[in-house]
């Protein structure tokens, strides 16, 4: 009998020590610990197709490229384009426009087109179908929930999350003319949506305007002719 009082002894003692593990926490315990949620910290930035973008928190989730199409480094300009067309050039005018022959040939009453198609976009022709140029409504965005802060040559545009982008105040192309708002240095950046100007006419699309006077912080959305040539900040596609 004492025999067996033994066996049942040494096998609860050799459960209890097989239950515990080497921090002398219970089988159990130590699952409990292994199912604990990983919190894994949101991804803000990001490379696509060789492009860098920047998620800064925005509602809609927007993630914006850090650099101008056409540019390598934030501060570079980069090229500059008509409404529509996908390559760069030297005169913008009415005659050299893609989409003009005595009158407008697409994004039209008849057409009722009012965003850029992907094969009209220039940021998807250069950069690759996962990029795009943004809508009017997502430089609204940047407008009503980032804060601009004035630097040498453009503004630097935080987000909700801290981060940041850079826009370059790079003027615009009117005939073979840059027209930067000083003679002396470009003091306006203008960068198309691609979104129609439908208020005023069919031949103005939506754009985003800033100043760099050091006397206003205008900067707002306003329209320009869709010939004319401006710089591009492409979003990533949705």
């Amino acid at each position: 009998m004492k025999k067996i009082l033994l066996f049942f002894a040494i096998v609860s003692v050799a459960g209890m020590l097989a239950s515990c593990n080497g921090n002398g926490k219970t089988a159990e315990a130590a699952n409990e610990e292994e199912n604990t949620d990983v919190v894994v910290e949101e991804q803000t930035t990001g490379s696509l197709a060789g492009h860098d973008w920047v998620d800064l928190g925005l509602p809609s989730g927007t993630k914006w490229a850090t650099c101008n199409v056409g540019a390598s480094k934030p501060e570079e300009y980069g090229n500059y384009f008509a409404w529509g067309e996908t390559k760069t050039k030297e005169i913008f005018n009415r005659e050299t426009y893609r989409y003009f022959d005595a009158g407008l040939t697409k994004y039209t009453y008849d057409d009722k087109l009012e965003i850029l198609e992907e094969t009209d976009d220039a940021a998807s022709a250069n950069w690759g179908k996962d990029w795009r140029i943004p809508t009017e409504e997502e430089f609204k965005e940047l407008l009503d929930k980032c804060t601009w802060t004035k630097k040498a040559n453009g503004y630097e545009v935080k987000g909700t999350n801290g981060k940041t982008i850079f826009l370059p105040a790079a003027g615009y192309f009117k005939e073979s003319d840059l027209i930067s708002g000083d003679p002396s240095k470009i003091t306006y950046g203008y960068y198309w949506t691609r979104s129609l100007s439908l208020e005023q006419n069919l031949y103005m699309a939506k754009i985003l305007i800033f100043t760099m006077e050091s006397s206003s912080n205008y900067r707002e959305i306003s329209n320009l002719y869709r010939n004319d040539g401006l710089t591009i900040r492409p979003v990533v596609a949705k």
